[in-house]
């Protein structure tokens, strides 16, 4: 995506926008404001999308100082992305909507807002293909990463591991998607908690080089909704995504892009129109992007579309 595709409209409003915040903004005394993407540990699907985005923004904004920032995942993009405007964070329906409402983790004062639902991830319980371990009833008394703190991971393996009884009766560890998958592979590790697009890149390596399982989930949806809210839907991981002979029932949960209450309503209308205008592009890198959508992409409740984003949503429609 080149500057030239957007609206002479849109250059014109982004470009004064950029002007006001250039003199607080400004590195070493260039122009322009500071654009960060929020992304998610290196080795998972967060990481891969946010830096396409941002390769995309980078073209597409003029005169924007565009970054990415890795983080541990969704509870620390949450955080980046309310406190810092101009900082867009990916970010789960369920972990944004516990910011929204000052849930456990979050004490925000002014929780970010939705620009936009993007695409769904899958909650993954995976094992080793050897493993006697065939339901999450299995995991008692068993060695099982969650992701670390301020992952998505973390917070959706907990409500699983608490409504399904185990939260006291597993040996927790707390490791980087990238460790888990280490330490499953050399056996250190019974089984690990994932959530993350499909296919999640990592998890098709490690299948390629050993057989590995991936455990049901989809029987503690009900239990996920009642306790948790609306947010979780019924969902499968098809048929040979990860070496697997069968659809694995699981858990889905929508992924939104955030940003914080004080970024520019012009910037954040921009940011979406080159995410539309450049989809394919992303869509490249990474094939989830293609389940992005207008209509389904203003589906943030209860977290609160943008000033910025509704101007873009309205400018569509008409």
């Amino acid at each position: 995506m080149h500057a030239g595709r957007l609206s002479r409209r849109g250059l014109l409003s982004l470009a004064a926008a950029t002007a006001a915040c250039s003199a607080s903004d400004s590195h070493d005394g260039a122009p322009g404001t500071a654009v960060a993407v929020a992304t998610g540990e290196t080795t998972g699907f967060f990481h891969a999308y946010g830096r396409e985005l941002a390769a995309v923004l980078a073209d597409g904004l003029p005169g924007a100082r565009v970054s990415t920032v890795t983080t541990s995942g969704t509870v620390d993009n949450l955080s980046q992305a309310a406190g810092i405007p101009g900082t867009f964070g990916l970010a789960a329906l369920d972990a944004a909507a516990a910011a929204q409402h000052g849930q456990s983790p979050f004490a925000l004062r002014r929780p970010p807002q939705a620009v936009g639902r993007l695409f769904d991830d899958y909650i993954h319980l995976v094992v080793a293909g050897e493993s006697s371990l065939r339901r999450i009833s299995d995991l008692a008394g068993r060695k099982v990463s969650v992701g670390p703190s301020g992952s998505g991971s973390a917070l959706v393996a907990g409500r699983l591991l608490q409504v399904s009884g185990l939260l006291s009766r597993v040996s927790v560890e707390r490791l980087d998607f990238g460790e888990a998958l280490s330490a499953l592979d050399r056996g250190t590790l019974d089984a690990l908690f994932w959530q993350g697009g499909l296919p999640t890149g990592s998890l098709v390596q490690l299948a390629r080089r050993r057989p590995i399982r991936l455990l049901p989930l989809g029987d503690l949806l009900g239990s996920m909704r009642v306790r948790h809210g609306p947010y979780y839907r019924a969902a499968s991981i098809p048929r040979g995504v990860y070496g697997n002979g069968t659809l694995i029932d699981t858990i889905a949960v929508p992924d939104l892009l955030v940003t914080s209450t004080s970024t520019e309503p012009e910037l954040v209308r921009a940011v979406l129109e080159l995410i539309f205008e450049d989809r394919e592009r992303i869509e490249r890198a990474v094939p989830t992007a293609a389940q992005l959508d207008r209509r389904a992409a203003i589906a943030t409740s209860p977290v609160p579309l943008h000033e910025g984003a509704l101007r873009y949503y309205r400018e569509v429609k008409r």
